[in-house]
This record gives C-alpha cells, structure tokens and sequence, in this order.
C-alpha cells in the first residue's frame, strides 16, 4: 500500500437496531470497509461515507497506519 494511499476514512457502520455508527480508519478506502466490518458483529453493514478529513480533524484522532475507531454512536 502507498503512503498516499493512507487517508482516514470515516465509514458509517448500520447496526440491527438501526442506530448508526461512524468509525474511522486510517487505510485505503477499499480496506477501510472489510477492516471496519472484522471488528463489529456479523449482519451489519457498513460504507464509506464521502466525507473528507480535515488536516486539523486527522491530528487530532492520531490514528497509526491501519488502526480503525469507533467516533461515535
């Protein structure tokens, strides 16, 4: 994977119950969903949303290369 190919990705993560959650991951947007998908119960659902970053947002959060967050519920 490329450096440049490393941006937080913000993926919004559909439950059972329907409440929504936004996770970030700092991959490529095409690991971002299967990386965010491993980490929560099998049956819910998840996409990227087209939300960017902010250089700003992305210190803050201090994600390594690979790490996936839960931000909120």
């Amino acid at each position: 994977m490329n450096e440049t190919d490393l941006l937080i990705q913000l993926v919004l993560v559909t439950p059972d119950d329907r409440d929504h959650e936004v996770w970030a991951a700092l991959t490529s947007s095409e690991e971002a969903i299967s990386r965010v998908l491993a980490a929560v119960p099998t049956g819910w659902s998840a996409s990227l949303l087209d939300i960017r970053v902010t250089p700003h947002e992305s210190s803050q959060l201090k994600l390594q290369a690979g790490e996936i967050r839960k931000l909120r519920e």
